[in-house]
């Protein structure tokens, strides 16, 4: 079904590496694959660059990597720009994932996912209000604590809309472009 899905995540708890593992699990139902801000290219997927591009996908899975640089959500001209194209999505029969941190997941977007992915996450970078913070402070699992969700980096937690559930996520060498960074000192 058409539905908004919401990866949350700290820098460096392996969103992107998610994100390739999904897109490789997708490739393999030949799935109709679409992307933005792929840091290394996959056979198959489609790249985009604009809303534009993005309101003219019908029947496909678009995966949104860092959302909030192509939704400026800060900008009341945009942020009707992008209501429009979330709008389309039950129309045109897409799935969109949005990979982010919990700082960008505003209260405006938060409302509109269907289904949330959390990862290693500061409770504190959430935005108070936000249906992503609702969700996460609702799960009662021994991961949770005061300040934080204490995830191992190959795992994660999914809220479907009607239960919780962990998963393992396998590393991907090939796609991890942080891998050959050299230490600063």
């Amino acid at each position: 079904k058409p539905k908004i899905i919401a990866l949350i995540a700290n820098t460096n708890e392996g969103k992107s590496n998610m994100l390739y593992h999904i897109l490789f699990k997708l490739k393999e139902l030949n799935a109709n694959l679409y992307a933005y801000g792929l840091r290394k290219e996959i056979e198959g997927i489609k790249a985009v660059y604009s809303l534009t591009e993005i309101e003219q996908i019908k029947n496909s899975i678009l995966i949104i990597d860092e959302f909030y640089s192509i939704f400026d959500i800060d900008n009341r001209k945009e942020k009707r720009n992008i209501e429009s194209v979330l709008r389309l999505i039950n129309h045109n029969n897409n799935i969109i994932l949005l990979f982010g941190l919990p700082e960008n997941m505003k209260k405006f977007i938060s409302a509109k996912v269907n289904a949330f992915i959390f990862k290693k996450s500061s409770i504190a970078d959430f935005i108070n209000g936000s249906r992503a913070k609702n969700v996460l402070l609702s799960y009662r699992g021994m991961e949770l604590g005061s300040t934080i969700l204490e995830l191992p980096i190959n795992e994660a937690l999914i809220f479907d809309g009607y239960h919780y559930s962990k998963v393992n996520v396998p590393y991907i060498k090939e796609t991890d472009t942080k891998a050959d960074n050299l230490p600063i000192i």
